[in-house]
């Protein structure tokens, strides 16, 4: 049998062997590393593709609704004006309204619309039409009461 001190200077050598091989690895390790660094795979998994496909439904959510609200506020735009333009009508028939309770407002009423309508003339009335005047279709024979207007 060996000494014990024997024994104990095999495991000394031994641990120091191992120690000695174990820096060695290390900084191969270290070495490899900062030379030539390995990519990272990427892995795919199932809560990235969960993700992705939230942002996309969202995006795609937010720009169809953002659409829509632009065609309803066009609408209600339109809306208004339209609204504006009966209230102005409203006003207009409310004082002709006025007009037909009133006998002499009345009287006044049907005489504008048979003159401007209907190109009535009271009896004993003398109209004067200027022939020279180019800019007149009307009296020419040429045009409409529309083109009065423009």
């Amino acid at each position: 049998m060996e000494d014990p001190k024997i024994i104990e200077l095999k495991r000394k050598i031994n641990n120091d062997d191992f120690r000695k091989q174990e820096k060695e690895i290390k900084d191969q390790r270290r070495y490899e590393k900062l030379i030539a660094p390995k990519k990272k795979k990427r892995k795919l998994n199932i809560v990235n593709l969960l993700f992705s496909v939230f942002v996309l439904y969202f995006a795609y959510t937010a720009f169809t609704q953002h659409q829509m609200l632009n065609e309803l506020n066009d609408e209600i735009d339109k809306k208004k004006t339209e609204k504006a333009e009966i209230e102005k009508e409203v006003q207009e028939l409310q004082v002709d309204v006025e007009k037909m309770n009133n006998e002499e407002k009345l009287l006044e009423l049907v005489e504008k619309i048979a003159r401007n309508q209907y190109k009535m003339v009271k009896p004993n009335e003398v109209i004067y039409i200027d022939k020279n005047k180019n800019d007149n279709k009307l009296i020419q024979g040429i045009g409409f009461e529309e083109d009065l207007e423009n």
